[in-house]
């Protein structure tokens, strides 16, 4: 808002692309231009150059003064009209607020999630869920048509696995009542019976066989296994508040492979190496293989007729892929062959780390067995169920503010991380009411929410027409400026597919709403006026924490 006016004041003096930055202190400015890049051009140094153009820009509405720092010229934004501003926009605009329409309809596909059919939804699965529907709310949040998209692994040679386990270990009593985990039982004696005797991965092979040529028989229980896990799954996504437009999984992309591959040899792009049909790409060393020897389609061969597929039918300009950065290369040399083929849309591999436990090692098992998202999401419920019986026994609607604060907490504890580096997973420190963690700013939010709802007892309610030069207190200066800055970290988090830009943001806020609270007693104020305009402030703070929170995914209860 306030630096596109800066931007263009510098404009009638600076040519070419302008750059703002962040001064790292307060005291030198809210905003900077450096002005190394001019020193060549006009044969003076940075330093004389910020002076002088400090002393040429006509100073922009809201801006208070303009001050040349060295090689920097300085931007110092007026509080008073500043604060006027935002706090009008935030109790006009409401959940709106920091919305913009920068995406102006465009669609965007997100893939992300994309848990395999006959297994419960490992833990492993959490960061792409997570850090796919942060980008999914981000985007929709500025005027973008968001495609959530889930690709399902319900393809291969484990469910011929899985058919010929069911068909001679399995209970139907058992599927019915525990559908994921009765298969995920048998896939796992399956794989310890293949140890004793490998010839049971022919009988695997022969079964997905019959899966591939549509025998009645393997595709009644085929569609029987992807309909009672995709039901198990769905309820998981509902607890957590995540959706999705498609189910549409490696089966799906199956049934096109071929004419895929026909296309890409249409195009001369393919050659048989070994007996296999591969791709030699452009400053790949490595080439993508689209079907093994024995004439089997692949990973690849699948990927890319899925991409076809959403080209054709849902039209996109922009394709997100939400997955770990080990499958880098595949995306890159994918991206490649489709750009080849013609296909110049957007295409954006999000590549996300892994959960590290305390000690720092890969956290992928527990005590020997696998970690499943449904029992650490149950577990962080329970314990922030216990945490809200010491702190605030006489809660209302405790049961639900506990799964609130548990799913806030875990979805927080990843989203303020960089999604492409490793993060550390300890339970208590992401469940501290304390720190930088998400129940600290859902508390933080019940905190401002109930300063608005005791106003009531004394007839008061936040008003947009307040006297906002009386928020002189260097705290409420800096949470007005901070609101001012809310739609830039949205912005910042859509530009970079990085939605921690916008939960570092959020640990900002929090702690200088805080400050503010502590510093500039509301509801005692004696000054009437003075008591108005914090209210305001108050109400205008409270908003932008529920936004922000919603942005990731994280719900905002008014009390805790």
């Amino acid at each position: 808002m306030y630096e596109d006016k800066i931007i263009a004041a510098l404009k009638v003096h600076v040519p070419g692309e302008i750059k703002l930055e962040i001064p790292p202190d307060p005291k030198l400015g809210d905003f900077a231009f450096a002005c190394f890049s001019l020193a060549k051009e006009v044969k003076k140094s940075p330093v004389q150059i910020a002076s002088e153009l400090a002393q040429k820009i006509k100073k922009p509405v809201s801006v208070e003064k303009i001050v040349a720092t060295g090689p920097y010229v300085n931007f110092f934004l007026s509080s008073s009209e500043v604060g006027a501003q935002v706090i009008a926009d935030v109790l006009a605009q409401k959940k709106k607020f920091g919305s913009s329409n920068v995406g102006n309809g465009k669609k965007v596909a997100i893939e992300f999630s994309s848990p395999n059919i006959g297994k419960p939804m490992h833990f492993g699965h959490l960061r792409g869920t997570i850090i796919g529907n942060a980008l999914s709310l981000i985007y929709e949040f500025t005027g973008h048509n968001v495609i959530r998209l889930n690709y399902l692994g319900d393809w291969g040679t484990q469910f011929g696995a899985l058919m010929y386990a069911y068909t001679n270990w399995g209970s139907e009593k058992l599927l019915k009542k525990e559908p994921v985990k009765h298969l995920y039982e048998l896939y796992v004696k399956f794989n310890d019976q293949k140890k004793k005797n490998p010839a049971l991965q022919d009988f695997a092979r022969e079964w997905f066989s019959k899966l591939e040529n549509n025998d009645k028989h393997a595709l009644k229980l085929w569609k029987e296994f992807k309909e009672s896990t995709l039901k198990e799954f769905l309820r998981l996504y509902k607890l957590i508040g995540v959706t999705f437009d498609s189910f549409n999984g490696e089966a799906h992309a199956a049934k096109s492979t071929d004419a895929a591959i026909e296309l890409v040899q249409k195009k001369k792009l393919a050659e048989i190496d070994q007996g296999a049909l591969i791709v030699r790409l452009p400053n790949y060393e490595m080439p993508l293989m689209l079907r093994k020897s024995d004439e089997s389609t692949t990973y690849a061969s699948r990927d890319m007729a899925t991409i076809i597929d959403r080209v054709e039918k849902i039209k996109f300009e922009t394709l997100i892929y939400v997955v770990g950065h080990e499958q880098a290369l595949h995306f890159q040399q994918l991206f490649a062959l489709a750009h080849l083929l013609g296909y110049h849309q957007n295409f954006i591999h999000v590549a996300n780390g892994l959960y590290l436990s305390p000690d720092g090692g890969k956290m992928s098992t527990r005590e020997g067995k696998a970690i499943f998202m449904e029992d650490v999401i149950n577990e962080l419920i329970e314990l922030a169920q216990k945490i809200i019986n010491e702190k605030n026994p006489d809660l209302r609607n405790k049961k639900k503010i506990a799964q609130q604060v548990g799913i806030g907490a875990l979805f927080f504890g990843d989203l303020m991380n960089d999604c492409s580096k490793d993060v550390v997973f300890d339970i208590q420190r992401i469940l501290s009411f304390e720190g930088d963690t998400g129940p600290y700013l859902m508390y933080t939010h019940a905190r401002a929410a109930s300063i608005i709802d005791n106003a009531k007892s004394q007839k008061l309610k936040p008003t947009k027409k307040v006297k906002t030069e009386l928020l002189a207190h260097p705290s409420e200066i800096r949470l007005i400026k901070l609101i001012s800055a809310f739609s830039s970290a949205i912005n910042g988090a859509l530009l970079q597919y990085k939605p921690h830009i916008l939960a570092q943001y959020l640990i900002e806020f929090g702690r200088a709403f805080n400050e503010f609270y502590h510093a500039c007693p509301c509801l005692s104020e004696e000054n009437k006026e003075l008591k108005l305009a914090r209210l305001a402030l108050i109400e205008a703070s409270r908003q932008v924490l529920e936004n922000g929170l919603r942005l990731l995914g994280i719900s905002a209860p008014r009390e805790m």
